[in-house]
């Protein structure tokens, strides 16, 4: 499944938009495009390999895994995709912990996938947005389309119990005697939303559908098939007891590594609301509460642009500023969503501005996180090139 999310992302990894492409420093603009493409193909190399490599022999091919993902995530902010983030953290898990151990570390950190997930959308934006489209996209069986039955107000409470119930389903996730039927729940969640967010209904991207599909088997691997009961090994008379200890000591080393992973990544999403974690690393998950930034384009500079650019502009008020529709430029040419912080698109902006020399012809609204009760955001505005790169250097991530 990882293969396949990375080849129908493939633009994403193996050529894309100059301008989309964000490093986290801005020295990393000189790597040539080709250089861009080598932790993709490492990445399918390596899958390749742990498909047709006994089991006892894939950890240093996940190891390759998750330093590939690593090195893409510098080269390239935007592919810090949530599938692509949650794969590097599970091929550390899998290139360092055995079946029964890694079982008992991804059990949490799936649980806290959906916690933050459902909590993250307990907000008035939700509940007035996305939550309504959800709500729109479904016909119950004798009740119909609940937006064609309820006033915008009722149906926002309603659209609130979609992530109070993934909330609760977490939770049940992390206990024995609930996890198989809290799986279950999950295995219909995903399937639920393939339903609603497939090309027959709002028609997202494929990386979010093949991305639901992947969680709907994990659900049943993690959470509702039968485990059974660990073997007990006999250590190898092979070894000599130098080696042995070596041995133990390496897996102690790496257990505490992948601790410090998986506890670094179920708790620091706790932050995101703060500014401290990326909505995308935090599972804000189809959670429209997200930092942005509107780019705006004056008419002066259209002979500037690439070809490819004009057809993603629209000129809301007639005023002249034309609004560059980020996420619709992103999904047709790497077919994945813009990647939703204010930071990342921020800096998208000041590359346009440097790529296509358009000085003062450009301009950006910065948008904070959406107040959980009133759903208003801060605003910040910028004028110009020099403007926009000014802001940027507030930012943690260089640019």
């Amino acid at each position: 499944m990882l293969m396949v999310l990375v080849l129908v992302t493939f633009p994403l990894w193996f050529g894309g938009v100059p301008s989309l492409r964000v490093p986290m420093s801005s020295t990393l603009h000189m790597l040539p495009s080709w250089g861009q493409t080598i932790p993709g193909v490492v990445i399918l190399a390596a899958c390749v390999a742990i498909v047709a490599t006994a089991e006892l022999q894939r950890a240093w091919l996940w190891w390759i895994v998750a330093a590939a993902f690593c090195v893409s995530f510098v080269l390239n902010q935007h592919r810090l995709q949530p599938w692509a983030y949650q794969s590097a953290i599970y091929a550390v898990v899998f290139a360092t912990l055995d079946r029964e151990m890694a079982r008992r570390w991804l059990i949490p950190l799936a649980a806290s996938v959906y916690l933050y997930s459902g909590l993250g959308k307990l907000d008035y934006q939700f509940a007035h947005t996305v939550g309504q489209n959800f709500l729109g996209a479904v016909d119950l069986p004798g009740i119909g389309n609940l937006a064609d039955r309820f006033e915008h107000n009722t149906l926002a409470m309603i659209a609130l119990l979609l992530p109070l119930s993934e909330a609760l389903i977490a939770i049940g996730l992390l206990f024995r005697r609930t996890r198989r039927i809290a799986g279950g729940c999950v295995m219909l969640l995903h399937l639920s939303l393939v339903v609603m967010l497939g090309p027959w209904n709002l028609d997202h991207s494929n990386g979010v559908l093949f991305w639901n599909i992947l969680l709907i088997i994990q659900a049943w691997f993690l959470f509702v098939k039968p485990i059974a009961e660990p073997r007990e090994s006999s250590p190898s008379s092979s070894l000599s007891p130098s080696a042995t200890a070596v041995a133990s000591a390496d897996k102690t080393v790496g257990k505490r590594f992948v601790a410090a992973v998986v506890i670094l990544a179920i708790v620091m999403p706790a932050t995101e609301r703060w500014g401290y974690w990326d909505h995308w690393t935090s599972w804000a998950l189809y959670s429209p509460h997200s930092s942005r930034a509107e780019v705006q384009i004056h008419r002066s500079a259209m002979d500037q642009l690439p070809a490819d650019m004009p057809p993603f502009l629209v000129d809301d008020d007639s005023d002249g500023w034309h609004r560059l529709q980020l996420n619709l430029w992103s999904l047709d040419r790497l077919n994945v969503p813009i990647y939703p912080q204010a930071r990342f698109q921020l800096a998208v902006a000041s590359r346009v501005a440097h790529l296509y020399d358009l000085s003062d012809s450009v301009r950006v609204i910065v948008k904070g996180v959406a107040d959980r009760r009133s759903g208003v955001r801060k605003e910040q505005r910028m004028m110009g090139r020099k403007e926009i790169d000014a802001a940027l250097k507030h930012y943690w991530i260089a640019q």
